[in-house]
């Protein structure tokens, strides 16, 4: 094998090795930024949703006004990617549940598989001035996060597939030109 086939060989692996790594190290960072985004969005759910229930909660513990809870959590379901809902009084009893069905996304399930987001869950306190009520949990779909995620490889992939093969393009000619002024063979 010549030297510049060995030279060629050597700037290929290297590149396309930190090619992996870079997007490797990416996408985990990604990942944890979607994480806590998630994190933050079931937060901030809960928090809005408790915050909301303050003055409907004391008329559901006597069920009377389930009507006007079940409003609110479909209402709440339908500004986020919420899978479930569900209030807890003080006793440790499920007075209202909701479940949304999943969304679908064209993501690989290997690719899932590999991610392994985990399931985010928040919970905050509903009161009535100092008196506390029970609890509320939010609990979110992780199927658009597997979304971001998806995109964000494939774009990720993209650039770095082009700058690998332009670096890779570029050492070739910087190699053959150093090879033939050196009046070495580069074949």
């Amino acid at each position: 094998m010549s030297l510049y086939r060995q030279l060629i060989g050597v700037v290929t692996v290297v590149i396309s090795a930190l090619t992996v790594l870079w997007l490797a190290t990416s996408i985990h960072a990604a990942r944890l930024m979607v994480i806590d985004n998630m994190q933050l969005l079931a937060q901030n759910g809960a928090t809005s949703l408790a915050i909301s229930m303050a003055d409907i909660v004391p008329d559901i513990v006597t069920h009377q006004e389930q009507g006007r809870l079940s409003v609110l959590f479909d209402a709440v379901a339908h500004l986020g990617p919420y899978s479930k809902l569900y209030f807890v009084d003080l006793d440790d009893n499920r007075l209202i549940e909701r479940s949304f069905s999943t969304q679908l996304g064209n993501v690989p399930k290997p690719f899932q598989r590999l991610i392994d987001l985990p399931n985010v869950e928040a919970r905050a306190s509903v009161s009535a001035g100092w008196t506390k009520l029970g609890n509320i949990t939010v609990t979110l779909d992780p199927q658009p996060a597997y979304q971001q995620l998806w995109q964000i490889l494939l774009q990720k992939l993209i650039w770095s597939l082009a700058i690998a093969l332009s670096g890779i393009t570029s050492a070739i000619i910087l190699i053959r030109s150093l090879l033939q002024a050196a009046q070495w063979p580069a074949t």
